[in-house]
């Protein structure tokens, strides 16, 4: 099983077949949700399988899978969830596969819909992996307060969604530099470092990462992902989520 597959059959376990969590989980993998503790008990595919059918009895939520961030032994990807109401948000998972499995994973929802079309396949192209990674360690130095570097690391028609409301979009380096000012100038800006290993997706010319984000003055923190479009050696889109509380891993 590749990874487009994997991301589409873990979407359909949620939207229609629960039992489909034993062809994708290992038999001890952990979840961790942004939101709330309720995936934390929540070990392996019987315990997934149980908890996705009760949840399922409760919510029928349906998922579609959006854009793919395959790096083999690891992956990511953005999705949109239907809700009973009609209410669309857009959400990020990465996963990291264990013996042919997925062995952990980490789940964002944003709280409304990124409804910027996805770059099509034109936009994509193959990146060196190395300049991706040094592009997302410029995302966080930027991230972190470096507006200077925004004409440096992304287009001039950069866009960036933030799952947390439009007030934290971005248009364009020069837009993307006044939010980076702005945010520097509040009276406890956070410090935003890597959560363990990128995903970079050299092919399609896509990168992913977890990250933390750390208050200086009582050292609070909170997990957050951003999902990163590279063209022509420079970021041109981004998504950002960030969670309510830290990772457990």
């Amino acid at each position: 099983m590749d990874n487009e597959k994997r991301m589409i059959i873990w979407c359909r376990m949620w939207n229609e077949d629960p039992s489909l969590a034993h062809d994708l989980m290992s038999g001890d993998c952990p979840q961790w949700s942004d939101r709330s503790d309720v995936l934390d008990t929540v070990i392996g595919p019987d315990a997934q399988e149980r908890f996705v059918a009760a949840y399922r009895a409760r919510h029928v939520n349906v998922f579609s899978p959006r854009v793919l961030v395959d790096a083999g032994d690891r992956f990511a990807y953005l999705w949109d969830v239907r809700k009973p109401d009609g209410q669309v948000l857009t959400g990020i998972d990465v996963n990291i596969l264990k013996d042919g499995r997925i062995g952990e994973n980490w789940t964002f929802v944003a709280e409304r819909r990124c409804e910027r079309p996805d770059p099509g396949p034109e936009a994509a192209g193959r990146t060196d992996p190395a300049t991706i990674e040094d592009l997302c360690r410029g995302w966080v130095q930027l991230r972190n307060g470096r507006a200077e570097l925004a004409k440096d690391v992304v287009t001039d028609d950069f866009a960036m969604f933030s799952g947390a409301g439009s007030a934290g979009d971005a248009r364009g380096a020069s837009g993307l530099a006044d939010l980076i000012e702005r945010k520097a100038g509040t009276d406890d800006p956070p410090v935003f470092t890597i959560h363990r290993q990128i995903v970079v997706d050299p092919s399609r010319g896509y990168a992913a990462f977890l990250w933390t984000a750390e208050t200086r003055a009582d050292g609070a923190s909170v997990g957050g992902v951003d999902l990163l479009a590279v063209r022509e050696g420079r970021l041109a889109r981004a998504w950002s989520l960030t969670g309510a509380r830290p990772f457990r891993y």
